[in-house]
């Protein structure tokens, strides 16, 4: 008798789907840095990865010592952190290893970030909130929040957003389009501010 809980998975119809992922991101002209923190295994994003995906997204620092540790070396942690001590030591330490990205909502927690990570590089994503209300800041706010943070001496990449609100079936139409909407507005601030959104 198998222990439970166990994973079971259908390998051909994973390969489908990553497959079809990589075919969906290559036809639309975009790098697809896909979020592994459901299935948590590093087999499964390397299947990713070799299906020509751009780096890997976590939603921890303890996610992306996994992955690091596993031969990861482009990982974004896609939720806006608030570190102290140890934390900024573990970011520090995964910064000298990868290409480590983080998420930020506030000047308060840039600064916060900046303090334990002396001069290892990390590169900021602005978060922004396209309709769900969890976290991030209103696209229009974008520009000023990423001028501050590239003020602190970090590398800001761009934006990114939880259209949590999709999960609802009948909202998924709107959750695109708020989605897209606050890309866009978020993209205009930033130029506006000297800062250009990189694509990864």
């Amino acid at each position: 008798m198998t222990a439970t809980p166990r994973l079971v998975a259908d390998l051909d119809v994973l390969e489908r789907n990553i497959d079809a992922m990589a075919s969906l991101g290559r036809d639309a002209g975009v790098a697809l840095r896909p979020h592994v923190k459901t299935h948590k295994m590093p087999e499964i994003a390397t299947m990713q990865r070799d299906a020509a995906t751009h780096g890997i997204t976590v939603a921890t620092i303890g996610e992306a010592e996994v992955f690091v540790d596993a031969g990861f070396d482009d990982v974004s942690i896609a939720y806006p952190l608030w570190v102290d001590d140890e934390a900024g030591r573990r970011l520090r330490a995964l910064a000298e290893r990868a290409r480590i990205g983080v998420g930020c909502d506030s000047m308060t927690a840039a600064r916060q970030l900046r303090k334990p990570l002396g001069s290892a590089v990390v590169e900021v994503l602005v978060e922004l909130d396209s309709g769900q209300h969890r976290t991030g800041i209103p696209a229009r706010d974008a520009g000023e929040l990423a001028a501050g943070i590239a003020s602190l001496g970090f590398d800001v990449r761009g934006v990114f957003t939880f259209p949590g609100h999709s999960y609802s079936p009948e909202g998924r139409a709107q959750s695109a389009d708020d989605e897209r909407a606050a890309l866009d507005g978020a993209s205009r601030a930033l130029r506006a501010k000297g800062i250009e959104p990189q694509r990864s």
